[in-house]
């Protein structure tokens, strides 16, 4: 491009002087000007139109169209640890038995799914993290933390009883 633009320069005064001499009105020479257009037109052709690209999205302002509509929210998910005692409301227990040794209480209780489930003072159950607080020879005392219908946390306490009818 320069080595173009020097050439046309060069021959631009050459004709300048050597027209000069002569009477003959001096011949225009080539504007290095509309070379330049040219050169700008054929890269303009070059350059493909958007009709001829296809559709091209544009995604300012719009959604991803490949994220589902309805999104599934997370929520607190219960957590069934090794034993199904945290998986039941306190009161789906039953208590089958009690037993104690020299140093504590034990309790057998029959979970709704029809297993049988030892616990002993400290053990957690129920779908609020219930303790189990005092077992005695034919109750179970049982205190969780529970919502009221306030949103409010309250303790409550739950007491599972040992029928004797069941039993016989």
């Amino acid at each position: 491009m320069t080595k173009l633009l020097t050439v046309l320069i060069v021959t631009f005064f050459a004709f300048s002087f050597l027209g000069g001499c002569k009477k003959e009105p001096p011949k225009a020479p080539p504007k290095p000007a509309k070379v330049e257009k040219a050169e700008v037109k054929e890269q303009v052709q070059e350059a493909p139109k958007p009709e001829e690209q296809g559709y091209v999205y544009e995604s300012k302002g719009r959604r991803d169209p490949f994220v589902p509509l309805i999104e599934v929210k997370k929520g607190k998910e219960k957590k069934l640890r090794g034993t199904g005692l945290e998986s039941y409301d306190i009161a789906d227990f039953k208590l089958i038995a009690t037993a104690w040794d020299k140093n504590q209480y034990y309790a057998l209780l029959l979970a709704p799914d029809k297993k049988a489930y030892t616990v002993r003072v400290g053990t957690t159950l129920g779908l609020h993290m219930g303790k189990v607080k005092k077992i005695s020879q034919d109750r179970v005392t049982i205190q969780e933390t529970a919502k009221n219908y306030k949103g409010e946390l309250k303790p409550r306490e739950i007491i599972l009883k040992l029928r004797k009818e069941e039993g016989e």
